[in-house]
């Protein structure tokens, strides 16, 4: 498992507007994927992991959403890196 795949994993499982849920493609939140997985460094703390993840789907989506909301995929992501030994 790498890095992305780890991201991927918890950002589909989210499934922002329940867009995967409404039958898009599973491809349908690489472009975010793509960008937390560049901006992301596996020691980075989970806070930090939230506030970019906040930051990619504000861009994104044109939201003004709080980190508090991607806390809990963040701490997925965050166990998932250390579960796994994955490091920049």
């Amino acid at each position: 498992m790498t890095k992305y795949d780890i991201i991927k994993k918890y950002i589909d499982e989210y499934d922002y507007y329940g867009l995967l849920e409404m039958g898009c493609p599973d491809d349908e939140f690489d472009t975010e994927n793509d960008m937390i997985c560049k901006r992301v460094s596996t020691n980075y703390s989970v806070e930090r992991i939230a506030r970019i993840i906040t930051d990619v789907f504000n861009e994104m989506f044109s939201e003004n959403d709080k980190p508090e909301l991607f806390m809990e995929t963040a701490k997925k992501i965050k166990n998932a890196f250390i579960e796994n030994n994955i490091t920049d």
